[in-house]
């Protein structure tokens, strides 16, 4: 007598789960088959990269990640870090949700059964707002007699990305009269002006 087994088995599985069959071929009989199945374990494949719903996002506001590409192999997820890759844990899943107080590199990657990929990144720019000037200060004095020139500066802004201030009479927003952080002006009767920071993210008062 003598096993018959399949030949297959000495050679490597494509599909994801194969059954061999033995049994003993004799002059006398021939037994019924014993049966085993093999499961294989896929690999996981590296993404080619990762999308951003908003980039960049003025501070306070969110993003969302997504994973283009790419497989999960057996028993994989992806796995998000903010540090490094494979450092400082921030979540799992296809997609994930952030909102960066700074600006900061996302790292993602499949962690499976049989295999860790390599990372690919994002780096989720944080663009800042601007803070209001508290006053305006004019070299002159805020009382002079007409034809007067004076140099009016704002006082207390900070200016946040893409921002500038920009000069205003009539209202806050109203005729626009320059644009910096200083203006020159030579107004012919009693006027008002109002500076305010316009720019990416938000125009304040």
């Amino acid at each position: 007598a003598f096993l018959r087994y399949s030949m297959a088995a000495s050679t490597p599985l494509a599909t994801a789960t194969a059954t061999f069959f033995v049994r003993a071929e004799g002059t006398c009989n021939t037994t019924a088959c014993a049966t085993v199945v093999v499961t294989v374990n896929t690999l996981s494949t590296t993404p080619p990269g990762i999308s951003a719903s908003v980039n960049p996002v003025c501070l306070g506001g969110s993003a969302t990640l997504s994973v283009v590409g790419g497989s999960l192999g057996t028993g994989a997820s992806w796995f998000w870090y903010s540090l490094s890759c494979g450092v400082g844990f921030v979540g799992t899943g296809a997609s994930l949700s952030v909102s960066p107080g700074s600006t900061t590199t996302y790292y993602v990657r499949a962690e499976g059964i049989c295999n860790t990929t390599s990372c690919v990144s994002v780096t989720v720019t944080v663009n800042t707002n601007s803070t209001a000037p508290t006053g305006i200060t004019s070299s002159a004095g805020t009382t002079f007699c007409s034809g007067t020139s004076t140099t009016l500066t704002e006082t207390g802004g900070v200016l946040g990305s893409g921002a500038v201030y920009n000069w205003y009479t009539g209202s806050c927003g109203g005729t626009l009269v320059g644009a910096g952080a200083s203006i020159g002006v030579t107004p012919a009767s009693t006027t008002t002006y109002y500076v305010r920071a316009e720019g990416t993210c938000n125009t304040t008062a």
